[in-house]
């Protein structure tokens, strides 16, 4: 594979209209193997809970607080903290604080933008900002 590796500073990448997330490294860069995505997380946002047939997902806070319970185990992250869920275990998360949270997400394997940028025209077709939960979970 020929893949020039670039640096991506906080607010580049490839925004996914309609969400708050922008892809910073595509699929195709990593032949297909994994996904990176940034996510600006607002205060008092809840991602219910649900799981992933398919995909691991690894969070990494990179500022703000976010609550995260995966199973029956709750955490609350800080800036530097790390969180997997694995596919097929129910998990949640929330920012837990009054600021912005920035959180990096790596699926493996990637998908996950895709029902995203569903989900975010949908959102967009219902004349919103952002999409809700019911946009990416009936994508």
């Amino acid at each position: 594979m020929d893949v020039m590796a670039e640096a991506m500073q906080w607010g580049s990448g490839v925004p996914i209209a309609g969400t708050p997330f922008r892809v910073v490294v595509p699929a195709a860069a990593t032949g297909g193997h994994a996904v990176c995505i940034t996510v600006d997380m607002p205060s008092g946002v809840h991602v219910d809970a649900h799981e992933h047939a398919d995909e691991d997902q690894l969070n990494i806070v990179i500022s703000g607080r976010v609550g995260t319970r995966v199973g029956d185990r709750e955490a609350i992250l800080e800036a530097g903290g790390v969180q997997l869920m694995p596919r097929g275990v129910p998990h949640e998360l929330w920012n837990a604080g009054d600021d912005v949270a920035r959180v990096i997400e790596i699926y493996t394997p990637p998908g996950m933008e895709e029902r995203f940028a569903i989900g975010g025209q949908r959102a967009i077709a219902d004349g919103l900002v952002h999409a809700q939960r019911d946009h990416y979970h009936s994508a």
